[in-house]
């Protein structure tokens, strides 16, 4: 951390996660020492609060009454008597009915209100020239502590309903959490964990929100409500700007907004390269509610509409109808444009509602995916029968994750049949001309490619997790960051030989990794033969200018260069120098243009 001058600005160091800057007022999403998080509650809340609150209060005479107990047995009579003062602060009317006429009153938190009241107790108790009073408040903040970790525990903050402005801080923020996020309140996130490309890390990106990650905390006291700067591009915070840095960084921010704007003014345009070469540029998505940037971007459809979102938000797993409206609001919204529906995929960071329960964690390899919907069949056979009934109002293909060979394919595809066989036998209309897809996203997958695509329509590539499990790297460790590298020469032959492998047999393949996503990368994957490309919404718009500003044949023979390096350092630098050369070719191009016309 540095401290700059008469400015009194903290600049913090993380990792860049999310580009983008956002300005705005810290908002603690959780508890971090020294701060507590404080917001506003709906009206229809309000007795729900105070009734979280007085369970708080009870859970704390329940921890004091036990340890009178355990003292007593103990026979230490004198710690008995202090923690009965400690009762009858409990009952004392400030701490109870006075903290619920705040509440109710000023419609905050109740954590909020408390530790807020406790700070003013402090302030009178300090100014108290004796002594013994002094010391009596410590028997005060005893219990506030007490009180105040009973309150964390129950505390569920949702990223919807925050103040507008919010610099989001918070030790680690979960998918589910930033996917219900509203963008037009959240400037940008910080956290002390999570890595680049963690789901949560995707969904940001997904929706612009400027993210910094692996921030260390520990002189955020006090901070709460000050004014942060979230530089995403660099992995800098900064608190408690200088009226300089702040009209600099309010600069910046306004020349990327236009920059983007007038990328997105461009949506109506075809996404295809100087030689009309076509490439399918699709939409990830989680929600169905953003179609509404996908139709403004000018997306060709939804390549991956991440399934498990239905149920991450809820903690619980949707029922057969709950699903069908979900699926039949997402074709529906698209207009004929096609979607692409990932079954559920649980495990790595996105939490299993099941978990809880079994009193177990989903491990990071193993029962995750098509594997862990193949051992749960019922919930799985739910799934594809909403799917398939969704199909009737729309283009819908059904997509396989994290499978690892034939056999796993085969009986999901099994189950799809059945499922259809049921739905007919019911007499429910579906599509019979539903897509199946594979995503390849495993190197066991990669190696056997040519035998999964005599069972597919078509083939996904999910980068992110084929190049963390190619390279053994964990991608959501900031201590492996140098090592998880996208233009790593063996992610780079896998993506080839998956494409050579499908066009044997006539199989599209799509990208839909971060990979996807980075424009430095586009010609390449081009070149290499890929066939479609599936974005966040909000990187649609740089994608479609890359896609626009090469050509298939310069594509091809950079492939072919790049086929001949030998580190991803050679590669990184020849697709990035190729990139840039084409940014600076379009620029003068557009330069040119408009001086003809003039």
């Amino acid at each position: 951390m540095e401290q700059e001058g008469e400015s009194q600005e903290l600049h913090l160091r993380g990792v860049a996660v999310s580009s983008g800057i956002g300005i705005g007022r810290v908002f603690f999403f959780s508890f971090i020492e020294g701060a507590i998080p404080q917001f506003i509650i709906a009206p229809k809340d309000i007795q729900s609060e105070i009734r979280r609150y007085r369970k708080a209060l009870a859970r704390c005479r329940a921890d004091i009454t036990l340890i009178q107990s355990r003292m007593q047995k103990e026979g230490a009579d004198e710690g008995i008597t202090i923690l009965d003062s400690h009762l009858q602060i409990l009952e004392d009317p400030l701490i109870t009915t006075g903290i619920e006429e705040q509440i109710e009153e000023t419609r905050i938190n109740a954590e909020a209100v408390f530790y807020g009241q406790i700070k003013e107790y402090e302030e009178c108790f300090n100014r108290m020239p004796d002594e013994f009073f002094r010391e009596r408040f410590k028997d005060i903040q005893d219990i506030s502590r007490r009180i105040l970790g009973h309150l964390a525990q129950s505390l569920q903050i949702s990223l919807a309903d925050i103040p507008e402005n919010s610099m989001v801080f918070a030790n680690d923020i979960g998918p589910s959490e930033v996917a219900e996020a509203n963008r037009n309140s959240i400037g940008g996130m910080v956290t002390e964990t999570g890595g680049e490309t963690s789901h949560a890390a995707i969904v940001a990106k997904a929706k612009g929100i400027p993210y910094v990650s692996h921030v260390d905390f520990q002189k955020m006291e006090g901070q709460r409500g000050a004014i942060a700067v979230i530089d995403g591009c660099q992995g800098l915070v900064i608190l408690n700007p200088s009226q300089k840095t702040l009209a600099e960084y309010t600069a910046k921010r306004n020349e990327l907004d236009l920059a983007y704007k007038q990328l997105k003014a461009n949506s109506g345009l075809i996404a295809e390269t100087i030689d009309g070469c076509k490439i399918t540029l699709s939409a990830n998505v989680d929600m169905v509610h953003e179609l509404e940037e996908l139709h403004e971007c000018g997306g060709a459809g939804v390549g991956l509409f991440r399934s498990e979102y239905l149920y991450l938000v809820k903690e619980q797993f949707p029922s057969e109808e709950e699903q069908f409206e979900s699926y039949k609001s997402l074709v529906e919204n698209l207009h004929g444009m096609p979607a692409v529906i990932r079954t559920f995929d649980i495990g790595d960071d996105k939490h299993n509602p099941r978990d809880d329960k079994e009193g177990h964690k989903a491990p990071f390899l193993g029962k995750r995916a098509i594997r862990f919907l193949l051992d749960e069949r019922e919930l799985f056979k739910t799934q594809l029968r909403a799917i398939l009934r969704a199909s009737h109002y729309g283009n819908i293909s059904v997509m396989f994750p994290m499978v690892s060979g034939l056999q796993e394919l085969l009986d999901a595809k099994a189950l799809f049949r059945e499922a259809e066989k049921d739905l007919h036998g019911e007499g429910i209309p579906f599509s019979p001309n539903v897509r199946i897809g594979c995503m390849i996203e495993l190197p066991s997958a990669a190696l056997v490619c040519d035998v999964l695509a005599k069972e597919c329509d078509f083939f996904s590539l999910g980068t992110n997790d084929l190049l963390q499990y190619t390279l053994a790297v964990d991608r959501t460790s900031q201590e492996n960051t140098g090592l998880y590298q996208h233009s790593h020469p063996s992610v780079i032959r896998l993506i080839r030989m998956v494409v050579q492998e499908s066009s044997r047999v006539g199989i599209p393949v799509t990208v839909c990794g971060e990979m996807a996503a980075d424009p430095r990368m586009v010609a390449l994957l081009l070149g290499l033969g890929v066939q479609g490309l599936s974005v966040g919404i909000r990187h649609i718009p740089v994608i479609k200018n890359a896609i626009r500003s090469c050509s298939i044949v310069s594509a091809t023979n950079l492939a072919d260069k790049v086929l001949q390096l030998e580190s991803a350092e050679e590669i990184e630098q020849l697709v990035s120098s190729v990139y840039q050369k084409s940014m600076k070719d379009d620029f003068l191009s557009h330069l040119r243009r408009r001086q003809f016309h003039h």
